[in-house]
């Protein structure tokens, strides 16, 4: 397993569980609502990750409303089902941003939009034909 596939399976997914379970302890209406609105779908959202803007790895995450059922390395597929149809949405971000916010887990827990604000610059949104 590559430090890439580490970072992504054993920091980052944990991490986003932990964080989706505080936002819905905080707030349980309303990300409970996102969550069960959510579930149910076959939605996935796939990230691109590079290194010196080379590309080192492609990673597609299954979701299960807001959690991450499961990840599938060296494939980038992106699939959101909304009202307003369906979108293909994918990021791509560098290992080092991937890296800062896996450190900032806390952060995430008490204001994740807050946070998410600070890395959202880095990170370039693509879409899937």
């Amino acid at each position: 397993m590559s430090d890439i596939d580490a970072l992504i399976t054993e920091r980052l997914v944990p991490a986003r569980k932990r964080v989706v379970d505080a936002l819905i302890e905080r707030h349980p209406h309303t990300y409970g609502f996102i969550n069960r609105f959510l579930s149910g779908q076959e939605n996935k959202l796939g990230i691109k990750v590079t290194d010196n803007e080379a590309v080192v790895g492609e990673y597609t995450f299954y979701l299960d409303g807001l959690y991450v059922k499961e990840v599938e390395k060296d494939r980038l597929d992106s699939e959101l089902h909304l009202p307003i149809g369906v979108i293909r949405p994918y990021g791509i971000i560098e290992k080092d941003v991937l890296e800062k916010i896996a450190n900032d887990e806390e952060a995430f827990k008490q204001d994740v939009l807050a946070t998410a604000r600070k890395y959202l610059p880095r990170v370039t949104i693509k879409f899937l034909r």
